[in-house]
């Protein structure tokens, strides 16, 4: 296999710090109104154009050992937001908060021992679907959990075992149920397994699995594949619509000396999930490895063997560097169409952390690191005492012909001169929202990051011909402050996150205390 590699904007604001839970601190970010000064609450709030040229910037703090953030979502008053933690033994939880801006918390739901929170969606109504992995269980372990905005358990149940598997999709190298339900080891920041994405009050979700083999090792390498399901909702709880295998049996086994601060080593696993708003149309994304590759060639008889072998848009199932992304779309009936694969033109590494879709169109978020016709890098100078070259990643944005595969656009996105990506991303009427880490350093010559990160935020037009840059007055210095989530409101943008987390090195030499972090919001309005 073959491939070419080798081995500003406005910065206005007023910020504060304020101690306390992070959804406390959600609250104290949205209690004033965001009306127009002179509106009398009857004109239309800005813009988030208008928001990030002219809005007000606020960043608060949790300190470590405290809850970050992980992923947020918001509906009329409300933020509902996955939190994280993990103390000085390396014991991490996970938890999901609801805050209101009249009432402060309005509830949490924390795991119970032996459970890992995995992603959550929002609802039309406000309710939540929330997925739940039963750790210990040996298989049937993903649940899905439907919870009202008020914080009541509806309804719990597994994720269905997959009964409307087409036949052509089983056999061969599949057993008859592939799928066991069951994931690796977790840990405290690692992107689930299960992801799901709202279809109105019902949900689609999307699930990487050991598959459902005696032959698999108990907490080994044991063979994977992907499965995509749209549910129907009722008051007795979810049904399965459909279902289907994306890939089928494949590997993916990244070096366990990859650097993990950003999720990097997470990223060749785990699935990415879009509903299309406009038609209902159902995208999964993955890293786009040979084995994958290989699999859908043989089951799918797309794309060829040749091109799964040789090809620039497929990678090792060990990279965690270069990234190629793959996406196959399913009708709202659950037909599978187009796969379609996509790497940049002329760079040495790529990683696409998540994706939206919208009108036909697939957006895609990550970091990029370019290098010229002959393969050269321009990497940058090192941090003051230090002789080491530094590789200059991008935060990257494009837009995708869904069908064709092919950008209407790509954006790069430099934060201040160093090390940059994007981790989350929402597709917005006034543009694509994206946030994640600028300023850190990690040496050419290996997966050492050696300075740390402070917050991106970014707002790129739908033409690609803007992106606006707001600046986060954080250090990162000798810790990581970084976001890893994001949503929008009128007129506002929130952003969620850690702060005072752990480098590549911090926890060497059993300094395990090092290791925890502490939490980071971000309100823009």
């Amino acid at each position: 296999m073959s491939r070419r590699r080798i081995a500003g904007g406005w910065s206005r604001s007023a910020h504060r710090f304020l101690l306390g839970p992070l959804a406390g601190l959600l609250v104290a970010a949205c209690a004033e109104s965001s009306a127009p000064v002179g509106c009398d609450g009857d004109c239309a709030p800005p813009s988030l154009v208008d928001t990030f040229d002219t809005g007000a910037l606020e960043h608060r703090v949790v300190p470590r050992e405290g809850w970050g953030g992980l992923k947020v979502r918001l509906s009329g008053d409300r933020a509902f937001v996955l939190e994280a933690t993990r103390d000085g033994q390396l014991q991490s939880r996970r938890r999901l908060v609801a805050s209101s801006t009249a009432g402060g918390v309005l509830w949490a739901l924390d795991e119970a021992a032996g459970e890992h929170f995995s992603d959550f969606t929002l609802h039309p109504s406000g309710e939540l679907t929330l997925a739940v992995e039963r750790t210990q269980a040996e298989r049937g372990g993903y649940d899905l959990l439907r919870l009202s905005s008020e914080g009541q358990v509806l309804a719990r149940a597994p994720l269905p075992f997959p009964e409307t598997l087409p036949s052509g999709e089983l056999g061969g190298d599949l057993p008859e149920r592939p799928f066991r339900m069951k994931s690796r080891e977790w840990h405290a920041l690692r992107d689930g397994w299960v992801r799901t994405e709202a279809r109105g009050e019902d949900v689609v979700a999307a699930f990487l699995s050991l598959v459902d083999e005696p032959s698999t090792r108990p907490g080994g390498s044991g063979s994977l594949v992907t499965g995509v399901m749209a549910l129907r909702w009722t008051e007795a709880g979810y049904t399965e619509v459909w279902a289907r295998v994306v890939d089928g049996r494949h590997r993916v086994e990244p070096g366990a000396w990859a650097y993990d601060e950003f999720r990097w080593r997470e990223a060749p696993a785990r699935p990415l999930l879009a509903v299309d708003p406009v038609d209902g149309r159902v995208i999964v994304g993955r890293t786009w490895n040979a084995l994958r590759c290989l699999s859908s060639s043989e089951r799918f008889q797309t794309p060829t063997r040749v091109q799964c072998q040789t090809g620039e848009d497929v990678t090792s199932y060990m990279d965690t560097d270069y990234q190629p992304l793959a996406y196959t779309t399913f009708s709202p009936e659950g037909a599978r169409e187009e796969t379609r694969s996509f790497v940049p033109a002329s760079v040495a590494e790529f990683v696409v952390f998540d994706l939206a879709a919208k009108g036909g169109e697939v957006a895609v978020a990550g970091a990029v690191v370019a290098q010229d016709a002959e393969g050269v890098i321009a990497y940058y100078p090192p941090s003051p005492g230090s002789t080491e070259r530094m590789t200059p990643y991008d935060g990257y944005v494009a837009v995708l012909g869904r069908v064709s595969g092919v950008a209407r656009f790509e954006r790069t996105v430099d934060g201040g001169g160093r090390a940059d990506h994007f981790s989350a991303l929402r597709w917005t009427d006034d543009g694509l929202l994206a946030v994640g880490a600028s300023g850190w350093d990690r040496w050419h010559g290996g997966k050492s990051i050696s300075r740390g990160a402070g917050p991106l935020v970014a707002l790129v037009s739908l033409d690609g011909a803007e992106a606006r840059v707001r600046s986060v007055p954080l250090d990162g210095s000798a810790r990581h402050f970084h976001l890893l989530g994001v949503d929008a409101r009128a007129g506002e943008v929130v952003a969620v996150g850690l702060s005072d987390a752990p480098l590549t090195h911090s926890g060497d030499g059993g300094r395990t205390a090092e290791m925890t972090f502490g939490g980071l919001v971000v309100d823009l309005r």
